[in-house]
C-alpha cells in the first residue's frame, strides 16, 4: 500500500492515511470536520 499524507483544506489538520483511507476520506470529506476534500490533499510518501 502506498502511504499517504493527508492536509484538510479546511480544519489543516494532518493524517497519515492508506490507500483504503484516502478512498474513504475522498468519498465521505475530511475525518475531523467533514469538508470535502479532492486528490491534491493528499501526498504521497515521498512529501512525507
Amino acid at each position: 500500500m502506498t502511504p499517504y499524507e493527508f492536509t484538510c483544506p479546511d480544519c489543516r489538520r494532518e493524517i497519515p492515511v492508506t490507500d483504503p483511507m484516502r478512498e474513504a476520506t475522498l468519498a465521505n470529506g475530511c475525518p475531523v470536520c467533514g469538508r470535502a476534500v479532492a486528490e491534491d490533499n493528499f501526498a504521497t510518501g515521498s512529501r512525507c
